[in-house]
C-alpha cells in the first residue's frame, strides 16, 4: 500500500510539473499575443471581447486537455482536478492505484459536474470568487487578489464589472439600432431618388413628344414658305418675259422706220428733183421729229401716272413681315406672314423687318399678342419700332446693329425682379430710354398699336385704349420692325399683325 501511495503521488508531481511548465509558456505566449493586439485594439475593445468568452454558456466554457493541451477534454477527474481527452484519460488511469478515481470522471457536457460543482469557489483556494482580474481574464478569489495586486493587475468587483458589460451592451445595442435607422433611412432616400427618376423620364418624353410636334410644325410651315417663294419667282419669270416682248416690239418699230429712211435717200438719188425732194424730205422729218415729241409727252404723262398708281398700290398694301429680312431664322412665320413666332429654347432673340416702306402719311400697325410667356421669368422680352430702311439690312445679318432704331420695350429686370416698359431710340450709336412712370407691361391678347406721322416724322405708341408717347425727328424712310426673346416657360413668343 506504502509503495502504490509513492507511485501515485510521484506521478501526480511529474503530472503537475509538466502541467505548470506547459503553462508558463501558454501564459508567455498569451503575454506576446495580447501586446500585439493592445496596439491594435483599444482598451473597450479588449474588455468587451473578455467579456464575451466570460458570458459563452458552460459547454463552451470547457477547456482543453491539461495534460497534452491539444484536444479538448472529453473528462474531469474530480480527484485529480484535472481534465482529460480520452488519450490522455486512459493513459494516466492505467495504473492500479488511480483507476479508483474513475468513479468520480465525468463525461461531457458534464451535466452531473455542473450540479455538483459550484462555480462561483475557486478551484485552488476553495473561496467565493467576489472579484474579476482584467489582466488575466478570470475571477478571483480574496487570496488570488494578493498575487495580482503584487503584479499590478487591474481588478475590479463584481457590481463594478457587471455595470461595466451593461454598459457595453447597450452601446452595442444602441449602434446597432442607429445602424438599421440609418438603412432604413437610405432605403427611404433610394425610393424618393426612384420616383424622381421616373418623373424626370416622364417629363423627358414628354418635351421629346412636344419637340417632335414643333419639328413638325416647322416642315409644314417650311414647306409653305418655299411654295410662296416658288409662286413669287414665277410672278417675276412672267413680268421679265413680258418686258423683253415689248422691248423687242418697240425696236421692231425703230428697224421698220429706220428702213423707210433708207428708201427715200434712195429714191432721192434716183430722181433729178432730188432738191426739192430733199426740201420735201426735210419737212416730212420735221413732222416727224414733232410727233415723236408728242408721242413722248404722252408717254411721260402716262409713266408718272402709272408711277403715281403704284405709289398709291404701296400706301394701301397692307403689312406683313419679309422672310428675306429674318435673323439666323430664327422666327418662323405663319399665316401668309402675318405671324411671327420665336421657337427658340435658349436666352437668344430673333429679329424680322416688315415689307412695307413708310416715308408719307399717317399709318397705323396693329399687333396681336397671341403668346407671351409667365411675367416671372427672366430674359422675357418684345420689341416693336421702326428702323431706319438704310440700316435695315445690317440690323439683320449683323448681333448687335440697333442704329436708327425708335421702339417700345418690354423686357424682365433683374435688380428689381420685374416686368418693366420704356420707350428707347439709337441714333449715331446713343441709346436714349425713358421708363413710363406707370407700370405698363405687355400680355398674352394684348393689341399693341404704333402710330406713324411722316408728314411730322413722329412715331408714339397705345396699348389697348392706353394712349403712350413715343418719339419725334424720325428719318424719311422707315421699316416696321420686331424683336421676339425667349427664357423658360411653355409659351414662347408669338405675335400677328392685324
Amino acid at each position: 500500500m506504502d509503495n502504490s501511495k509513492k507511485k501515485t503521488s510521484k506521478h501526480k508531481q511529474k503530472a503537475y510539473k509538466k502541467n505548470k511548465y506547459k503553462q508558463k509558456n501558454k501564459n508567455k505566449n498569451k503575454n506576446k499575443n495580447k501586446n500585439k493586439n493592445k496596439k491594435k485594439h483599444s482598451k473597450k475593445e479588449k474588455k468587451i471581447t473578455k467579456l464575451s468568452q466570460i458570458t459563452q454558456p458552460v459547454e463552451k466554457r470547457i477547456p482543453k486537455c491539461e495534460n497534452c493541451h491539444k484536444k479538448q477534454s472529453q473528462f474531469y477527474c474530480t480527484m485529480c482536478q484535472v481534465y482529460y481527452c480520452a488519450k490522455c484519460e486512459e493513459q494516466i488511469h492505467k495504473f492500479s492505484a488511480i483507476k479508483k478515481h474513475k468513479k468520480n470522471l465525468f463525461k461531457a457536457p458534464y451535466n452531473e459536474l455542473v450540479k455538483k460543482t459550484n462555480f462561483n469557489i475557486c478551484r485552488k483556494h476553495n473561496k467565493e470568487l467576489s472579484l474579476y482580474c482584467i489582466y488575466e481574464n478570470k475571477l478571483i478569489c480574496s487570496e488570488c487578489y494578493s498575487n495580482c495586486k503584487k503584479n499590478n493587475h487591474e481588478i475590479l468587483a463584481l457590481n463594478d464589472f457587471s455595470n461595466e458589460i451593461y454598459e457595453n451592451i447597450k452601446m452595442i445595442l444602441n449602434k446597432i439600432q442607429n445602424e438599421e435607422n440609418q438603412n432604413k433611412e437610405t432605403i427611404q432616400k433610394s425610393l424618393e431618388n426612384q420616383n424622381k427618376f421616373k418623373e424626370k423620364i416622364k417629363n423627358i418624353c414628354k418635351k421629346i413628344e412636344n419637340d417632335s410636334d414643333l419639328l413638325i410644325q416647322k416642315i409644314q410651315d417650311s414647306k409653305i414658305n418655299h411654295l410662296n417663294l416658288f409662286k413669287k419667282i414665277e410672278i417675276i419669270i412672267d413680268t421679265k418675259i413680258q418686258t423683253i416682248l415689248e422691248d423687242t416690239e418697240k425696236k421692231k418699230k425703230k428697224i421698220s422706220k429706220k428702213k423707210i429712211k433708207i428708201n427715200t435717200a434712195q429714191e432721192f438719188k434716183k430722181d433729178k428733183n432730188h432738191i426739192k425732194l430733199i426740201q420735201g424730205g426735210k419737212e416730212i422729218i420735221k413732222k416727224e421729229k414733232e410727233k415723236e415729241k408728242e408721242d413722248e409727252k404722252k408717254k411721260g404723262k402716262k409713266g408718272e401716272k402709272e408711277r403715281k398708281s403704284k405709289k398709291k398700290e404701296l400706301d394701301e398694301k397692307e403689312e406683313e413681315f419679309d422672310p428675306e429680312m429674318n435673323y439666323n431664322n430664327r422666327i418662323t412665320l405663319k399665316n401668309g406672314n402675318k405671324t411671327a413666332w420665336n421657337p427658340s429654347n435658349d436666352i437668344w432673340y430673333g429679329k424680322i423687318c416688315g415689307k412695307k416702306i413708310y416715308y408719307r402719311g399717317k399709318h397705323e400697325i396693329k399687333i396681336k399678342i397671341d403668346q407671351f410667356p409667365n411675367p416671372k421669368n427672366e430674359w422675357n422680352e418684345i420689341n416693336l419700332g421702326i428702323i431706319k430702311t438704310e440700316n435695315r439690312e445690317n440690323f439683320i445679318k449683323k448681333d448687335w446693329y440697333w442704329e436708327g432704331t425708335y421702339f417700345f420695350q418690354t423686357n424682365w429686370d433683374s435688380d428689381k425682379k420685374k416686368l418693366e416698359s420704356r420707350k428707347c431710340k439709337i441714333e449715331n450709336e446713343n441709346w436714349n430710354e425713358e421708363n413710363y412712370p406707370e407700370e405698363i407691361n405687355l400680355k398674352k391678347n394684348d393689341i399693341f398699336t404704333i402710330f406713324l406721322d411722316m408728314d411730322q416724322k413722329k412715331i408714339s405708341f397705345k396699348i389697348n385704349e392706353k394712349n403712350l408717347e413715343g418719339w419725334e425727328n424720325l428719318p424719311q424712310k422707315v421699316n416696321f420692325f420686331a424683336i421676339l426673346r425667349y427664357q423658360k416657360g411653355e409659351e414662347k413668343n408669338q405675335i400677328t399683325i392685324i
